[in-house]
This record gives structure tokens, sequence and C-alpha cells, in this order.
């Protein structure tokens, strides 16, 4: 045991790094997952809510929540391809210092029939979606060391002077690639994979303020993989 437990320290990585919002039923936040999915679909329109709530018992009101709007509709390209095009609306916001981050976007595909028959087709999907971003904390919200007491925290007490509020918004780019295949009525199954953050947008965009010497905090390029298959068991 103790040399299994050895080798997990030597081989867990020495970094780790979590940058965006992320639902547990990820797959039902299809265009947060690859702009490639956008209008792949077996209807013509589909609208998506989602909402996490997270360390309530905890945080109390000061909980990590996340929401999430979509809308997405395919139109057909001659006879057999589709172009798909949606938008995504959705905000986050973090504990006691609120910080948050809301989000419009908006993205595109072309769906491009491969191969297939009466009751089956194979598609290469290319996507791709651009976003508008903004960001805020409130340090305001903050305990600074001054306003600890021996009887515990005391807010009426001054904070740090030289607190601000920062806000700014950024710009974000993904493309996709996806391959799905409709085997028949009952089967079918994909897989795909996207790029996030291919511009690498500052997430600290606040260089300009006299006396705070940030350094560069870029949103770094992000690689998400995935596949889905739905397989019937048999006709019931």
């Amino acid at each position: 045991m103790r040399i299994i437990v050895r080798l997990l320290f030597v081989l867990l990585p020495l970094g780790a790094f979590s940058q965006d919002i992320h639902f547990s039923q990820f797959y039902m936040s299809p265009l947060n997952l690859n702009p490639a999915l956008t209008g792949v679909m077996n209807c013509k329109m589909r609208f998506v809510a989602n909402y996490r709530n997270q360390w309530a018992p905890v945080l109390k009101s000061k909980a990590y929540n996340t929401f999430n709007m979509s809308f997405d509709q395919k139109i057909p390209v001659g006879r057999y391809d589709y172009f798909g095009f949606g938008g995504t609306f959705w905000g986050d916001k973090a504990g006691s210092l609120d910080f948050s981050t809301i989000q419009f976007k908006l993205s595109g595909s072309y769906s491009k029939r491969m191969a297939g028959t009466r009751t089956s087709a194979h598609y290469l999907v290319f996507g791709a979606d651009a976003s508008l971003n903004s960001r805020s904390v409130k340090f305001h919200n903050a305990i600074w060391g001054n306003q600890i007491t021996s009887n515990g925290p005391d807010v009426t007490l001054p904070g740090d002077p030289s607190t601000f509020d920062p806000g700014f918004l950024f710009a974000d780019l993904t493309v996709g690639l996806l391959w799905f295949s409709v085997l028949d009525k009952a089967n079918n199954y994909y897989f795909g994979m996207s790029y996030s953050h291919i511009n690498e947008p500052l997430q600290n965009n606040i260089l300009d303020v006299p006396g705070n010497n940030f350094t560069p905090a870029p949103l770094f390029p992000k690689l998400t993989v995935h596949g889905r298959g739905v397989f019937a068991i048999n006709k019931k």
C-alpha cells in the first residue's frame, strides 16, 4: 500500500488548472461542449437550460451558482446538408467576493453528408463560436487583516484603502470538429473535439490601474475530446 501511495504522488501532475464553467451532465449543455454540436439534433429547434448550485450547505447565500441558456436551429442546405446556428448566455458567481463571469456567444456549424442510405447517414461537421465576456470581482467584500480583532472580524473597521472592484470585457473564440453517424431510428453515435480560447484572452486586464503591477494571466487554450452513443437493446 505504501508503494502504491508513493507511486501515485510521483505520477500526479505538479499543477492542476480549472478555468471554465462545467456541469455534471456536460452533454446536456452541447453548445458549451463543442460549437460543432450546433444544430446537430433530431429536431429543427432546441432550447436548453441548466443550473448548478454548489457548496450551498456551507456557504449559504455565498454559494457557487452557475446558469446557462442556449438556443440553436438547423436549416437544410440542398438535399442532405445543414447549416446550424445558435446563441448561448450563461453566468457564474462564486464566493463572498462575488467573482462573476457573464458570457454571450454566437455559434455556427456546417454539416456535410459524407455517406449514407435511405435509413442511415454519416456527417462531418465544422463549427465555431465567438463570445463577449464580462468579468468582475468585489474586493470590498473581503475581510482584511486590520479588520481582525480578538472578538473576530469587525467589518465596521476600514479595510485596505487601495481596494478597488475591477471589471472588464474580453472576447473569446472556439472552433470544433464532429463526426456523427445515424445508423437507424434507434441507434446513433458521435465523437468530436473542440479547441477553446484560441486567442488567449487576458483574465486580469487591469494592468493600467496605477499602483497595481499584475502579471498577465491569459486564458490558455483548451482541447476537449468527447463522444457519445445511443444504442437500442431491443425494439422496446
